[in-house]
């Protein structure tokens, strides 16, 4: 927005200090405050609130006062930010940027900074944001270069790359900088392995195994079968560091034993070779992000990664572009047993497009602590119809037990006891069988294992594998629905 100084401007200001160094040079919360103050008299300007944030590291953005001035902007309830230095607001320039051009900016809100003279709504200020998207990219190269660096090295004597995914089976232990066994899931890891290399099962059968028997691990369900055929093709679980393509001999403690894996190697290069050729598609590896997780709302279909050739049709396959494209069943017809309506019509997405579109809600997530929490508030509470069920039945088993102590006491005729038991017992009987028939309807991550799983997205995304980004979206989203330009998130932890 363009700053009218005869105007009276809602401001908001915000102030941060993190060490007693600062405070000695003139950075304290008070002095701050201060010159903020005395800045928005002399300009006419009303200072609605001042967000403080003392003892925060610039370097983060899970600040409590920045997340509560970051509410006021989505909120419309301000016409600009005033802070008394720039690095105030993030010492990192990669956040500085996103805070000035994603939060302040996309909300018409204004951005003034005092020392530089810096403000969005003059020409001048908004050439700066472009001269600080430079370095915010060299400041985004300098640590993905760094943090290579240091994975190669970790890697290499061994251990885990720390933060990420960890795998299913494993838990990381920061203090110890070690991956440590999970067993309840390693038991679950072995009976995958089991399935398919031994038994000769189908990965969409194994999941519906795991499934039915009620396994779970610390991401959720067994729901689909894309986490299984990572874990099939995850060396982690024979001891073995994996980065960038090379091997290294890990300090951790296998799960598998390396025939089982090897055996369960030969069964999946077997599916994806004949006769010593590669097969020009492969089944079983994913290559879109989203695969597993998009729906038409239009039809009830499932949309499914494909591409076209775009270009004359006079010009080879090979010079013409290749698009890809996220297409409902119904309308490609490319699948009879996954066509829902013939006439559906529902849009084709650009991969890249809508790949980008559910990305920045995830990092939505990460970053702004108060758009997880309104997520979280909005949820409608669920209906808990499993516990006047279980009540039924506690009451049925206090019951029962006093019949059987009528009965041991022969306090009442046998006939009147052993048919009153029978009535209560049949009734039991039917209240556990609608139990096991019922829907849990709660969420299938909770609020606490949801943050932690957030906690390590920024790195996945940004330095992970596809296989490790696909995870780590099926962890947190159950599906997608698309209903032509509109697309709905279903995530696990509402």
């Amino acid at each position: 927005m363009k700053i009218d100084n005869e105007r009276n401007l809602r401001v908001d200001g915000y102030v941060r200090v993190s060490t007693q160094e600062q405070a000695n040079e003139g950075y304290s919360i008070g002095a701050q405050t201060e010159r903020l103050t005395a800045y928005c008299q002399a300009k006419g300007w009303t200072l609605v609130n001042i967000y403080t944030d003392p003892g925060f590291s610039g370097a983060k953005m899970s600040r409590p006062g920045l997340q509560k001035l970051i509410s006021d902007v989505q909120h419309h309830k301000i016409d600009a930010v005033l802070v008394y230095k720039l690095d105030r607001l993030s010492r990192s320039q990669k956040d500085t940027l996103y805070l000035i051009e994603d939060v302040f900016m996309k909300n018409d809100v204004a951005f003034v900074s005092m020392n530089e003279n810096f403000d969005t709504s003059t020409a001048f200020g908004r050439a700066m944001v472009g001269i600080l998207s430079v370095f915010a990219q060299l400041e985004r190269e300098q640590i993905k270069e760094r943090s290579q660096m240091g994975r190669i090295e970790r890697a290499k004597e061994g251990l885990w790359k720390g933060g990420g995914i960890v795998p299913i089976g494993y838990r990381y232990i920061e203090s110890e900088n070690k991956l440590q066994v999970n067993e309840y899931e390693a038991m679950q890891i072995r009976e995958i392995f089991n399935l398919y290399a031994n038994k000769g099962y189908a990965i969409s059968r194994i999941q519906q195994i795991m499934e039915d028997a009620g396994y779970r691990h610390f991401y959720g369900a067994w729901n689909n079968t894309h986490t299984i055929r990572y874990i099939l093709t995850n060396p982690i679980y024979i001891g073995i560091i994996q980065w960038q393509g090379q091997n290294y001999a890990g300090k951790h403690q296998p799960i598998i034993e390396r025939d089982v894996f090897e055996k369960a190697q030969k069964r999946i290069e077997g599916r994806k070779w004949k006769e010593g050729k590669p097969p020009e598609y492969s089944p079983f590896k994913a290559t879109q992000l989203l695969s597993g997780l998009l729906f038409c709302k239009v039809c009830g279909g499932r949309y499914y990664g494909s591409g076209a050739y775009r270009g004359s049709k006079k010009i080879p396959y090979k010079e013409r572009n290749y698009i890809h494209i996220y297409s409902c069943y119904s309308r490609t017809k490319t699948k009879k047993c996954m066509i829902k309506d013939p006439s559906c019509k529902n849009k084709n997405w650009r991969t890249e497009v809508l790949d980008e579109k559910i990305l920045s809600e995830l990092k939505k997530l990460y970053t702004n602590e108060g758009y997880f929490e309104s997520l979280i508030a909005a949820a409608p509470i669920p209906e808990d119809k499993r516990k006047p069920i279980e009540e039924r039945i506690a009451q049925l088993d206090t019951q029962i037990g006093k019949m059987l102590d009528l009965y041991q006491l022969q306090n009442a005729p046998i006939e009147q006891i052993a048919g009153r038991l029978e009535t209560l017992t049949q009734e039991k009987q039917g209240l556990e069988e609608s139990l096991e028939h019922l829907e849990d309807n709660r969420p299938e991550l909770s609020v606490e294992q949801a943050r932690i799983i957030m906690g390590n997205a920024r790195d996945v995304l940004e330095n992970g594998t596809l296989d490790e980004k696909r995870l780590l979206l099926q962890s947190l989203i159950r599906r997608i629905d698309i209903e032509y330009e509109n697309i709905y998130i279903s995530w696990r932890f509402i």
